[in-house]
């Protein structure tokens, strides 16, 4: 006798794993823009894919992101500076069966955004509301609080013009673009649980038009 198991029956522990980041890429100017077959991991039953993104585009705001055809949630999103030359958004959809698929970014404004980054983290038995939030803040080093709870996910993104790089405290740094604009993700997994965490990245240079924001998420 035989039997066949289907993968997706079984429920899975509370997971979140670093998959890929694309780099800061420039493309043809259009609205959207797309980034071809991502990674989105290589669980292939029920998941939430985690984005954090970034992309050029006056004054904005990131009004769609698509996951392999899907629609994403806009947990948060915001423009940097008093002028919004660039879009920050963390973004997460709930996926079956799929590691990869393209992502499609549209903003709302009449500028046709041509670069983009995306960070990528895959969330196994988790709750698609976030824990928490903080940001957008604005200042020099942007900084803001934000709750964990035990055992929970933390990710956050910042942007500055006339900056090349950023230092975070309070989080691990896992993606910076180094180059101006700067670009930087930064995300910690498995942590304690906290109240008020505080979060700083501080950009390189004579930062202009800053912006961070950021995310966390326990388990469902």
């Amino acid at each position: 006798m035989s039997f066949i198991i289907n993968p997706y029956r079984f429920s899975v522990g509370f997971e979140v794993t670093h998959v890929v980041d694309t780099g800061l890429q420039t493309v043809t100017a259009a609205n959207p823009i797309t980034a071809s077959s991502v990674n989105l991991g290589s669980f292939g039953g029920t998941k939430h894919v985690i984005l954090a993104v970034y992309c050029n585009a006056e004054p904005g705001p990131i009004t769609g992101v698509t996951v392999a055809g899907e629609t994403g949630t806009i947990i948060i999103e915001e423009g940097s500076g008093t002028a919004k030359q660039t879009q920050s958004a963390i973004v997460i959809r709930e996926l079956t069966g799929v590691t990869s698929g393209d992502i499609v970014i549209t903003v709302g404004s009449g500028y046709n955004p041509s670069k983009y980054a995306i960070s990528v983290y895959q969330m196994t038995g988790g709750s698609s509301t976030p824990t928490d939030t903080w940001g957008p803040d604005f200042s020099t080093s942007p900084t803001g609080t934000i709750n964990i709870a035990e055992g929970g996910f933390c990710i956050s993104q910042a942007a500055a013009l006339t900056s090349s790089t950023f230092s975070w405290s309070g989080l691990t740094e896992r993606f910076d673009a180094t180059a101006n604009p700067a670009i930087s993700v930064a995300a910690d997994f498995d942590m304690s649980a906290e109240t008020g965490r505080t979060i700083t990245a501080t950009p390189s240079g004579s930062p202009s038009q800053r912006v961070g924001i950021g995310a966390s998420f326990e388990e469902a």
